[in-house]
């Protein structure tokens, strides 16, 4: 484990700021991400997220995305993994904000499989976890919860080498905010950069009931997918 963190410390060029002088707290990893972006009006998106947050956009544009990936080896700093609480299926629906002009990412949801890693998650990292039904296979991901239902098939294409300012742009986020006017701190994050690849979407059936609405999520304006980063992060 040693040799993985001063692998993950050491590389940092890609920060947009220098990590936290105090030590980290939690490791994790996040696997077999799928990544699906789309675009949002801003005056929609303006009343999903906390005023003290400032709406991050790129080229006139603002995206929410949602991320389902499989969270794996979760301790605290100097413990060790337990694998029921460790490792799980996690989906998540975020968008791209700023405080102070540090951009983040806000978390509209959060649902993930297990009930007790669930509970667990709201009381250690504040975020807005709730329990649901995720089921996944190598290509296929299915959700059904009570924010949203979720079925995705997909197969992996080919690597993108050169990513994009826009990839970019989405994928390498260094800090998470809460809905908090109290803890306006953000929880700092690192890992590598995301090494991404393009996706082939088979099916595609997505409903979150508050924002399916204003936003057709069967059809992503951009997609990735990513076998993963290992990663570290401070508490607030």
């Amino acid at each position: 484990m040693n040799k993985t963190i001063d692998d993950i410390i050491s590389f940092t060029k890609h920060r947009p700021w220098k990590m936290p002088n105090n030590k980290w707290f939690w490791y994790q990893e996040w696997n077999d991400a799928i990544f699906l972006h789309y675009q949002i009006e801003e005056t929609i998106l303006r009343n999903l997220v906390p005023h003290y947050l400032d709406l991050d956009q790129i080229n006139g544009s603002y995206w929410i995305s949602i991320v389902a990936f499989t969270m794996n080896k979760i301790h605290i700093r100097n413990t060790f993994q337990i694998k029921y609480f460790s490792n799980f299926h996690e989906v998540n629906l975020r968008t791209y904000v700023k405080n102070k002009n540090k951009p983040g990412v806000f978390f509209l949801s959060i649902e993930a499989q297990k009930i007790l890693p669930t509970i667990m998650a709201n009381l250690l990292s504040g975020l807005p976890y709730k329990y649901s039904n995720i089921k996944r296979s190598s290509n296929s991901y299915a959700l059904l919860g009570k924010r949203s239902k979720i079925d995705i098939e997909f197969n992996i294409a080919n690597k993108i080498d050169n990513p994009q300012n826009i990839d970019l742009w989405l994928a390498e986020r260094y800090c998470l905010y809460k809905n908090s006017t109290v803890h306006q701190n953000p929880l700092e994050i690192h890992h590598k950069p995301w090494e991404l690849f393009h996706i082939e979407l088979k099916n595609l059936n997505i409903n979150y009931k508050k924002i399916s609405g204003y936003v057709n999520f069967n059809s992503p304006s951009l997609s990735h997918y990513s076998p993963g980063v290992k990663v570290i992060a401070w508490n607030q």
